[in-house]
């Protein structure tokens, strides 16, 4: 089932916003240094939801960061130090580096990855990459202001990042579940709504012609296929557990949260069946 926006590229190129600019003049450097390293990249994170929000929405979200994270496929922690090293260090931070004034980070997946799907740095912090290999087998092509294309999840595979993002982090930040939740609207709005009102409709039907919970149950239907039979076990225990989903639907701070949230694991049960 398709799940991005049913082109072949995602182009912003005519775009003027000042955050897309911007990150446009960033990753013309990153993209730079990785192909002068031979390094295959994902652009993440809120620049990623800036991008998916410009090209469905007509602009940025209403939180706004000026970060740029990237998702990079990384053979050896070797590679990584040779990629990173054409970088200027930020701090004495082991994952973050400033390219023309902005902070980037670096995220590592692939051969760098333990049994569980963690990555150990070598300041002894273990970090959860699961969802990152995947969301690039399944990505967005986005053409960006000065030509660059560069390559997104599409949006079940951004959501879902947030949401394992989400579990990992909810004692520190609610900032993924926001996220989510943006997302969640999403899935209703634009060619998703346009979607649901035509090879979608049995699931608006079903649904009692409501959007909003027609398209969270066909965000949370999207998510499984983008896993393997280990993420999917993780994924089933998130949304199959009570209390899990009550502090979701807190702090995915949506008006309708306690409809749209059960929706969206429902869709997730339903599609593992």
């Amino acid at each position: 089932m398709a799940t991005g926006f049913g082109g072949s590229m995602l182009d912003l190129s005519a775009s003027t916003e000042p955050d897309l600019l911007l990150a446009a003049k960033v990753l013309a450097r990153v993209d730079e240094v990785a192909r002068a390293a031979g390094v295959d990249y994902l652009v993440v994170g809120a620049t990623a939801r800036t991008m998916l929000s410009i090209g469905l929405v007509g602009g940025p979200p209403d939180r706004a960061t000026r970060d740029i994270d990237i998702a990079a496929a990384m053979g050896t922690w070797e590679d990584f130090d040779r990629f990173v090293s054409r970088l200027e260090r930020r701090g004495k931070s082991v994952h973050s580096f400033l390219v023309e004034g902005v902070e980037v980070d670096v995220l590592p997946y692939g051969g760098v990855e333990e049994e569980d799907r963690t990555i150990l740095w070598p300041d002894d912090h273990r970090m959860n990459v699961r969802g990152l290999s995947e969301a690039v087998a399944s990505a967005e092509l986005v053409r960006l202001p000065g030509g660059l294309v560069i390559k997104v999840p599409t949006v079940p595979a951004l959501a879902l990042l947030k949401l394992l993002a989400w579990w990992d982090r909810r004692a520190r930040t609610t900032r993924d579940a926001i996220d989510l939740g943006t997302m969640i609207g999403w899935y209703s709005s634009g060619p998703y709504l346009d979607r649901l009102y035509g090879e979608e409709i049995d699931i608006l039907e079903r649904h009692g012609y409501d959007p909003a919970l027609a398209g969270a149950w066909l965000l949370g239907s999207h998510m499984p296929g983008l896993l393997d039979p280990a993420g999917v076990a993780v994924l089933l225990d998130m949304v199959g557990n009570t209390d899990v989903l009550a502090r979701l639907v807190g702090d995915v701070r949506l008006p309708r949260g306690a409809a749209l949230v059960p929706a969206l694991a429902e869709g997730i049960r339903e599609a593992h069946v």
